[in-house]
């Protein structure tokens, strides 16, 4: 017999758990965001365990794990239930934040369900656009219906824009709240632009970089960007092409594009003097639900260009601080890169990019998941 959950003293520090298969130092929008909400939500005082996939430092618990298939480097979390439950039957926690609808996470549900301990989940992946990348289409739907069953367990669930909680609630999920993102302009700021850095790509003079930032596979698109930088170098012959990331298309794409530059993954200030170095973002991916790249290289004052969705559709105004064109509409991203080659437009994209990234903190968004959690909780 379980026996009741205390009531909720909200003058108390919340005890929070939250449950992942990706965790900083992992590069990926997921890693990354937990990266920045799990610290901040301590800053605010509240009592924040990780419970990861994969190793761990001191704040963090560690479980077994499997590389997905095709993914050697994305940890899949063994489900572990019933050591859940009874490590929160010894220590129980407020609410629970569920961040991937893996075997891991649906443990997670399942032992907080047997508790009576209240979940709150992100919606950060939307693995049935993947799996349509890769050829996939007839497990999509499946995994889609999985994904929603799953939802629909939670007290809350967190979209990333407003955009992607309406397309949730359209597909009948309930309960779904927004949570944006949030970007460091500290970190990523114009003024770290670097001259050696772009002698070392080889830019002559005042020659424009385009820029390229994610995992180099199927699903991110990159092969747009590159026929967009090959378009593009019709009337910019000096142009340079940079890829920063790695990926299982990545040695095909080096073979077949030698005047593209791989650079592989970079971090921290190494990815902040790279984007402010470059001129150009190209961001053709067509599977984000929210795409921090986008706001990442906005903050750099670059002058981007991506399809008009997630963060592009909520932060992005055509023309005025980002261009954008209809999703997976690439010819109009192509004659859309070609414009970039004007320095006038770019300066003035790049200029009121920063402009509005500046206004996106981290703070805020820290202070709103808190407000969530806390509502949730008080609720339960």
């Amino acid at each position: 017999m379980i026996k009741p959950a205390p009531a909720m003293n909200l003058e108390k520090p919340l005890r929070i758990v939250v449950v992942t298969d990706t965790y900083v130092p992992d590069i990926n929008g997921v890693a990354m965001s937990l990266g920045r909400l799990c610290p901040g939500l301590r800053e605010r005082g509240h009592r924040v365990e990780v419970i990861r996939s994969g190793r761990a430092d001191g704040e963090e618990l560690w479980l077994p794990w499997w590389p997905l298939p095709g993914y050697g480097e994305v940890r899949v979390g063994a489900p572990w239930p019933g050591q859940l439950r009874r490590r929160w039957q010894k220590q129980r926690p407020d609410v629970i934040y569920v961040a991937i609808e893996t075997p891991l996470g649906f443990s997670a549900v399942a032992a907080a369900r047997r508790l009576g301990i209240p979940v709150v989940g992100g919606f950060h992946t939307n693995f049935r656009e993947y799996l349509r990348k890769y050829g996939a289409g007839w497990v999509s739907d499946q995994v889609w219906r999985y994904q929603k069953w799953f939802h629909e367990r939670l007290a809350r669930t967190l979209a990333p824009s407003p955009e992607a909680c309406a397309k949730l609630v359209a597909a009948g999920f309930s309960k779904v709240s927004v949570l944006g993102r949030g970007v460091d302009t500290t970190l990523y700021h114009p003024d770290k632009r670097c001259a050696a850095l772009r002698r070392e790509w080889g830019v002559r003079d005042d020659a424009p970089v385009a820029l390229v930032v994610g995992r180099v596979s199927s699903e991110k698109n990159i092969t747009l960007a590159i026929r967009a930088f090959e378009r593009m170098r019709l009337s910019r012959p000096d142009l340079i092409c940079m890829v920063v990331g790695d990926g299982p298309t990545r040695a095909r794409l080096e073979h077949e594009h030698p005047g593209v530059r791989f650079a592989g993954y970079l971090v921290g200030e190494k990815l902040a003097v790279c984007y402010a170095s470059a001129d150009i973002l190209l961001f053709p991916s067509e599977t984000e639900t929210f795409g921090n790249v986008l706001i990442e290289g906005m903050a750099s004052g670059l002058a981007a260009l991506a399809y008009d969705y997630a963060a592009a559709s909520w932060h992005g105004v055509d023309r005025v601080n980002v261009l954008k064109v209809g999703k997976s509409d690439e010819t109009a991203f192509l004659d859309a890169a070609e414009t970039l080659t004007d320095v006038t437009l770019r300066a003035r994209l790049g200029k009121e990019a920063r402009r509005t990234a500046e206004a996106l903190s981290w703070p805020s968004v820290v202070g709103e998941l808190e407000r969530i959690l806390m509502e949730v909780a008080l609720a339960h």
